[in-house]
């Protein structure tokens, strides 16, 4: 517990630190998980609205899917192609698109009975519309604390955080800076059951030159197929 105490210390410190005043986003997302009869693969998708206010001024929608496959009790391999665009604040819009394949690796361990470390390695390739090829890497440690649980009806609820840190490969990029970004989230989820959940908090991204404030809610699925 006192580990588990401590990592939400340390993400809501930073958190705090790099707090802006700039108007506050909303970003309204779905995550799906697909598992399959008699297959060890797993396919993978989201859908993220994400608006540089609470609702009404899109920054980004991204349309995402992957398959992962499970090395290892605790290490999973996984690979997915991303569609982006963008539009800056207010108008005019500029709207662009980016075409992104990426590759994960992802483990997690178990911290006392019941809390859950997270690691999320991502090697991506961007391909930007009228920009020059762009790579970077991400890695993101994560928590989940859970604090109700029913067994019997499958319902509990949970207290989760992670720090996603973003690093730029191409050349060009690292050029003008090797820090992309740094994402801090801290939130809360409640699962309805196995398969149904949803999951709300508040995010800072940190970029280069300034910070954003988000509201993040999410829906969470699991089908077998």
């Amino acid at each position: 517990m006192k580990k588990n105490l401590l990592t939400i210390a340390v993400l809501l410190s930073s958190f705090l630190s790099f707090a802006t005043n700039d108007p506050t986003g909303g970003w309204f997302m779905y995550f799906g998980n697909a598992s399959f009869d008699q297959s060890k693969l797993k396919a993978n998708y989201d859908i993220q609205y994400r608006n540089h206010d609470l609702a009404g001024d899109l920054n980004q929608l991204l349309v995402r899917g992957s398959v992962q496959y499970p090395l290892l009790s605790n290490i999973t391999l996984g690979a997915g192609y991303a569609f982006v665009l963008t539009e800056k604040i207010n108008e005019p819009n500029v709207p662009f698109n980016e075409n992104r394949i990426y590759q994960d690796v992802l483990t997690q361990q178990n911290i006392g009975t019941v809390s859950i470390l997270k690691h999320r390695f991502r090697f991506e390739q961007r391909f930007i519309e009228n920009q020059d090829f762009k790579s970077r890497i991400r890695y993101q440690l994560g928590i989940d604390i859970p604090f109700y649980k029913d067994a019997d009806k499958q319902k509990s609820a949970y207290a989760t955080a992670y720090n996603e840190i973003f690093m730029n490969l191409d050349e060009q990029s690292r050029k003008s800076n090797p820090f992309d970004r740094n994402r801090i989230f801290l939130g809360a989820g409640y699962k309805f059951n196995n398969d149904l959940g949803v999951q709300f908090g508040w995010m800072n991204q940190m970029l280069q030159n300034q910070s954003y404030q988000q509201f993040m809610f999410s829906l969470h699925h699991n089908i077998k197929l």
